[in-house]
């Protein structure tokens, strides 16, 4: 042991201090995470909370919920049928089997946390507040991991450089957009998180050791494993990292070298052993509810399809579910939150699938998880790093359970963000020994610098991401909690201000100059487009006949107002002046400090059209918030809706800034 003056035990001392802090912090930000926004903190037992009923069930001896389903569901033809069973369950996403309600997402999160709450204090945890505290404890098995790995194989790196890194294992893991909404999905996924987290720190720590002590942390690490599965069944093909362990003897073997059969023998039983145990009530737990070992559940359940016609698996839908789980970038606004959800696919769905939510690529939005390319493909080959072998077989391992799983949610009928939490944590402690690699190996200090400027700029990126993408998350936070929303946005959006975003000449209304084309009838143009896919409003023109136009408002989802047929001369240039909601900055920002909370109002929710100077199109209506840059005269970059291309002449475009008050 190093004595507590030296410098190993003064940087072993400072990356506790970065940990605990960071922890802490991470703490505080996923529970108001959790609780502001839709979820607040209760003790009494919410209409969604399904894990809570699992958790009844169970403290009275059943496997089911105690609620007993409407009778009239079993005289049905086809009770798992959307169109047959909505006026009759209650909940969405159970299992109905047998005249009962069961939970087909694993229980994992009753039995080990919120049953026995329930049995220790006669309350409920509320599900959102057991989901930060799986989450937690998930960022503190990753927070341990790095630091096992570091002091083992990295032990020359700064702690401040350790300490940076460790922010990644809280907020580069998609851990806080999954909080936003903590409901069972998150739930579930969170637990599955903490355990597979867990047992991959206990096989990391398996590996340094040669003692007795070793096969207690494999069969910690199988029992953890066999408790992921139990909350997410798509993690056991990622069981194969808990033979790790046997990698140097099963290359021996190959090699037909000597290899200890015993210890081979006493690993693998050890690991083996809890999560057989494991797996094997887990079994039981079906078959006592269905009849059936393999059946968790889902061909019964309630959902938005039916489970015993429609597919929900296939590889067929993997190409899509790679564009949208890897690919995909955000798009961008210069207000706050920055980041907002992605474009329409260019390409149609496949048959069946369902569609997305809320899911990002994570190749474009979190680039620290590049790095992770430095460790697989420069790192492990380093033989001068120390025990190289054992960390090559780990990260073989993580890069199993990353892709294992991976697999399994590129086969869904349909993408969602929440589904990233079962494939980013166990590659962010990759991603750090890539840092820490580069860090080592760099060379020259020039060299050395401009990897440091590459890699802490990816992290702050990634987290930045993580972070605001948290506050946009559905628009929960803004909805459910306007006043914090407010507040948020109002700081973050001086940032828009000092980069000139709210000059004159990028908001206010459109004057625009044009020439209506002729030969047109019967089609649809686009004469101002704003916003974002999804969240968009137009301005757009009917062409009647060779004479006549029609021109229209449309709020993406909810419609708009029509003219009345216009004459006019497709010969001439018109001038067109257009004021729309969208024009001006959100409600939020700092421009409107000191001005009149009903002027405000006016200015984003006045919609007035003018063509050659006579109103055409007048009222108040509701607008999604634009960037200047997302504002497109003639062009529709958004979608097909209205046409893609305004195909008369523009002659000028001129924004006419903040309307002086009167």
């Amino acid at each position: 042991m190093s004595p507590p003056h030296c410098p190993a035990a003064r940087s072993h001392r400072a990356e506790r201090i970065w940990a605990l802090v960071i922890l802490v912090v991470a703490a505080w930000f996923y529970g108001w995470t959790a609780t502001s926004a839709g979820s607040p903190w209760t003790r009494q037992l919410a209409p969604d909370d399904l894990y809570n009923r699992l958790s009844d069930g169970l403290l009275a001896g059943r496997l089911s919920f105690l609620e007993q389903p409407d009778p009239a569901l079993a005289l049905l033809s086809d009770p798992w049928d959307p169109a047959q069973n909505a006026p009759y369950k209650k909940f969405h996403d159970v299992t109905y089997y047998r005249g009962k309600y069961y939970l087909y997402f694993g229980p994992t999160p009753a039995v080990l946390l919120l049953a026995p709450w329930k049995a220790l204090t006669g309350g409920y945890l509320p599900q959102n507040v057991a989901a930060v505290v799986f989450a937690g404890l998930g960022v503190a098995a990753s927070m341990g991991l790095i630091l096992v790995l570091r002091a083992r194989h990295f032990p020359q790196t700064p702690s401040w450089i350790v300490g940076l890194c460790l922010l990644a294992a809280a907020f580069a893991n998609f851990g806080a957009p999954l909080l936003r909404r903590p409901v069972y999905y998150e739930l579930a996924i969170a637990s599955a998180y903490a355990c597979a987290m867990a047992a991959i720190l206990c096989l990391a720590l398996a590996l340094g050791r040669e003692d007795r002590g070793r096969r207690r942390w494999l069969a910690l690490a199988g029992l953890a494993y066999g408790l992921a599965v139990a909350a997410r069944p798509d993690y056991v093909f990622g069981a194969v990292i808990l033979f790790v362990p046997l990698f140097p003897a099963w290359r021996s073997w190959r090699r037909r070298e000597p290899w200890n059969r015993v210890s081979a023998r006493r690993d693998a039983l050890a690991a083996a052993g809890p999560f057989a145990a494991v797996i094997a009530l887990l079994l039981l737990y079906n078959w006592l509810r269905f009849g059936n070992p393999a059946e968790f559940g889902t061909s019964y359940m309630l959902a938005g399809l039916n489970p015993q016609h429609d597919v929900s698996t296939s590889f067929a839908f993997l190409p899509t579910n790679v564009w949208f789980h890897l690919l995909a970038p955000a798009q961008f606004s210069a207000f706050f939150p920055f980041f907002q959800i992605i474009h329409m696919p260019w390409f149609s769905l496949p048959a069946g699938y369902i569609g997305e939510e809320n899911v990002y690529g994570i190749l474009t939005n979190m680039p620290f998880f590049w790095f992770v390319f430095f460790l697989s493909h420069r790192a492990l080959k380093d033989a001068a790093l120390p025990a190289v072998g054992s960390l090559r077989d780990l990260a073989h391992g993580i890069f199993a359970v990353a892709a294992l799983n991976g697999l399994v949610i590129l086969r869904l009928n349909g993408a969602s963000g929440r589904y990233l939490l079962d494939v980013l944590p166990p590659l962010i402690p990759l991603g750090c020994l890539g840092v820490f690699w580069l860090e080592q190996r760099a060379g020259p200090w020039w060299r050395r610098a401009a990897w440091r400027s590459f890699w802490l700029a990816a992290l702050a990126y990634t987290a930045a991401f993580n972070v605001f993408v948290s506050f946009q998350h559905n628009d929960l936070l803004q909805y459910y909690n306007p006043v914090a929303y407010r507040r948020l946005a109002h700081a973050f959006d001086h940032v828009s201000a000092w980069l000139g975003e709210t000059a004159p000449e990028k908001i206010g209304p459109l004057k625009i100059q044009l020439t209506f084309p002729q030969e047109e009838t019967g089609k649809l143009a686009p004469l101002v487009v704003t916003g974002l896919s999804y969240k968009a409003d137009f301005l757009w023109v009917y062409y009647v006949d060779d004479h006549t136009i029609k021109i229209g408002f449309e709020h993406t989802s909810y419609g708009g107002p029509v003219t009345d047929p216009i004459e006019i001369d497709f010969s001439t240039g018109h001038t067109l002046e257009v004021a729309m909601g969208s024009l001006y900055p959100p409600v939020e920002h700092p421009l409107y400090d000191g001005m009149a909370p009903d002027r405000v109002s006016a200015l984003k929710h006045t919609l007035r059209v003018l063509l050659d100077g006579k109103p055409i199109l007048t009222g108040k209506y509701d607008f999604y918030d634009s960037s200047p840059g997302d504002v497109t005269v003639g062009r529709n970059t958004v979608s097909d809706a209205f046409g893609r291309h305004f195909s008369g002449r523009i002659a000028s475009v001129q924004r006419l800034g903040l309307p002086v008050s009167p």
